[in-house]
Protein backbone atom coordinates (compact mmCIF):
# COMPACT_ATOMS: atom_id res chain seq x y z
CA UNK A 1 0.00 0.00 0.00
CA UNK A 2 2.93 2.98 0.91
CA UNK A 3 4.47 1.43 -2.54
CA UNK A 4 1.34 2.45 -4.03
CA UNK A 5 0.81 5.71 -2.60
CA UNK A 6 4.28 6.51 -3.59
CA UNK A 7 4.22 5.43 -6.91
CA UNK A 8 0.84 7.41 -7.18
CA UNK A 9 2.17 10.87 -5.56
CA UNK A 10 5.29 10.47 -7.92
CA UNK A 11 3.14 10.75 -10.94
CA UNK A 12 1.14 13.56 -9.78
CA UNK A 13 4.40 15.58 -9.10
CA UNK A 14 5.48 14.40 -12.16
CA UNK A 15 2.18 16.03 -14.04
CA UNK A 16 2.50 19.34 -11.44
CA UNK A 17 6.25 19.66 -12.77
CA UNK A 18 5.46 19.15 -16.04
CA UNK A 19 2.60 21.60 -16.26
CA UNK A 20 4.68 24.19 -14.01
CA UNK A 21 7.55 24.01 -16.34
CA UNK A 22 4.89 24.04 -19.83
CA UNK A 23 2.13 26.44 -18.67
CA UNK A 24 3.40 28.77 -15.70
CA UNK A 25 0.21 31.06 -16.11
CA UNK A 26 -2.11 28.52 -14.56
CA UNK A 27 -3.43 29.12 -11.17
CA UNK A 28 -1.85 26.84 -9.05
CA UNK A 29 -5.09 25.50 -7.86
CA UNK A 30 -5.51 24.58 -11.82
CA UNK A 31 -2.43 22.72 -11.97
CA UNK A 32 -3.16 21.00 -9.17
CA UNK A 33 -6.96 19.32 -10.86
CA UNK A 34 -4.75 18.80 -14.18
CA UNK A 35 -2.43 16.53 -12.65
CA UNK A 36 -4.88 15.05 -10.43
CA UNK A 37 -7.22 13.96 -12.98
CA UNK A 38 -4.19 12.55 -15.64
CA UNK A 39 -2.69 11.03 -12.39
CA UNK A 40 -6.36 9.03 -12.05
CA UNK A 41 -6.60 8.22 -15.72
CA UNK A 42 -3.27 6.88 -15.80
CA UNK A 43 -4.24 4.57 -13.46
CA UNK A 44 -7.18 3.56 -14.72
CA UNK A 45 -5.63 3.08 -18.05
CA UNK A 46 -3.18 0.90 -16.14
CA UNK A 47 -5.98 -1.20 -14.48
CA UNK A 48 -7.71 -1.45 -17.25
CA UNK A 49 -5.07 -2.29 -19.15
CA UNK A 50 -4.19 -5.25 -16.25
CA UNK A 51 -7.50 -6.33 -16.36
CA UNK A 52 -7.39 -7.10 -20.39
CA UNK A 53 -4.26 -8.91 -20.29
CA UNK A 54 -5.32 -11.27 -16.84
CA UNK A 55 -8.85 -11.77 -18.54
Amino acid sequence: MLQTKQIVLSTFNGYLDYLQNNQPELPLEVMYQVAATLTQAEFALQTAEATTKAG
